[in-house]
């Protein structure tokens, strides 16, 4: 591994294209006023995490007090994410949503991303104090998307120690590996498949059709062959279903009294959640969970989705989304909840899902009034 100097590292980075070679000697001139020899020294892991800001190729989360927290964001998003994307990602308007009748203290993050609507899902102890972990987990979002191959990468450390800063490096994966490769920085989900976000949706806000368009920019070719197959075979499927496996007195219309005979004839069929999924791609358990689903979307807000990553819950499996923001978003995967069914033996179980979505979208509609009245309030 090549020696990790500050002045390595600048022309590495000039290299890979990731700054300007001005921008390069400009910060390097800077940390020289202060101490020149620091320039040709190895670098810890904490110089590295350090001084990557400072070339402006990276964000820093603050990891101890920031005094207060909402104006953090707005500093950390409108200020440092433009900045470092170039203008790429533009941020404004940002807002901490608190819903104060919330019992559970609910708690929104809500900004513009190049003027589209994004929420996130905070939480804070303390108005002193960032979630870092909620912005791990939703950084994705100020990704550039489209054409650009940049994302933010979350930097590792060796040895995590609390109240430390969060350092997110934005580069193409090719950039981000030569850096791993050369300076030894371990970057978080690196070997990831991670879509870029395609252009935004065309279809009426607030639409089923436009969550599902929103679904599709983040959503490999793969899942959206898998996602269309599925859905133009839909109504033929369910035909061969009612034909095949249903009574004539099965009330095929799509009702929450339905879901309850349907739960009859899942138990009588299976004994327990294995027993479901092993039987996972019968004919039986297919339209069922088919029907299941089509039941959901007309009975709340939502809609179809899928996702081929083997290593998640929701992956490789059909599933029924809430069409609210990702922060707001209940998931209900008909197979699983087939198979819930069959272990817990509890009548209800199935129309119960039907609550889930509507309270997803009914805790988005309220956030959105209380967005509404603190901009009206400013």
């Amino acid at each position: 591994m090549a020696r990790r100097t500050l002045r390595e590292l600048a022309g590495r980075m000039v290299g890979l294209g990731m700054l300007t070679e001005e921008k390069a000697a400009a910060v390097l001139a800077d940390i020289g006023k202060w101490r020149e020899d620091h320039l040709d020294e190895d670098l810890s892991e904490g110089d590295l995490f350090g001084w990557l800001p400072e070339f402006g190729i990276a964000i820093s989360v603050h990891g101890e007090d920031v005094d207060d927290v909402a104006s953090y964001y707005g500093y950390l998003l409108a200020d440092e994410v433009t900045a470092c994307t170039g203008g790429a990602v533009v941020v404004t308007d940002v807002v901490l949503v608190r819903d104060e009748d919330d019992e559970d203290g609910a708690e929104y993050l809500h900004f513009l991303r190049n003027g589209e609507s994004v929420w996130w899902h905070v939480e804070h102890q303390s108005d002193d104090y960032v979630d870092q972990v909620a912005v791990s987990d939703q950084i994705d979002d100020l990704d550039p998307g489209g054409d650009d191959p940049r994302v933010f990468y979350e930097l590792l450390r060796e040895k995590r120690e609390t109240c430390q800063d969060d350092v997110y490096v934005l580069a193409s994966p090719e950039q981000a590996r030569a850096l791993r490769d050369e300076f030894g920085l371990d970057f978080h989900g690196l070997d990831a498949d991670r879509p870029r976000r395609g252009e935004p949706p065309t279809a009426e806000p607030g639409t089923a059709e436009w969550y599902m368009q929103d679904d599709r920019r983040n959503m490999t070719e793969p899942a959206r062959v898998f996602l269309d197959r599925w859905l133009s075979d839909m109504a033929d499927a369910l035909d061969g279903w009612r034909a095949r496996f249903l009574p004539d007195d099965f009330p095929f219309d799509f009702t929450a009294d339905s879901l309850d005979v349907l739960e009859r004839q899942v138990l009588h069929r299976f004994a327990d959640w294995n027993a479901v999924h092993s039987a996972a791609d019968d004919p039986f358990v297919v339209g069922a969970a088919r029907y299941l689903g089509e039941t959901l979307i007309r009975q709340a807000p939502g809609h179809w989705g899928y996702q081929d990553m083997a290593d998640s819950l929701y992956g490789r499996v059909p599933l029924i989304r809430s069409d609210t923001p990702a922060a707001f978003r209940a998931i209900v995967v008909p197979l699983h909840l087939l198979s819930r069914l069959a272990e817990d033996r509890r009548f209800g179980v199935l129309r119960e899902s039907v609550e889930e979505l509507r309270d997803a979208a009914d805790e988005h509609a309220t956030a959105l009034r209380t967005l509404d009245t603190l901009r009206r309030s400013e």
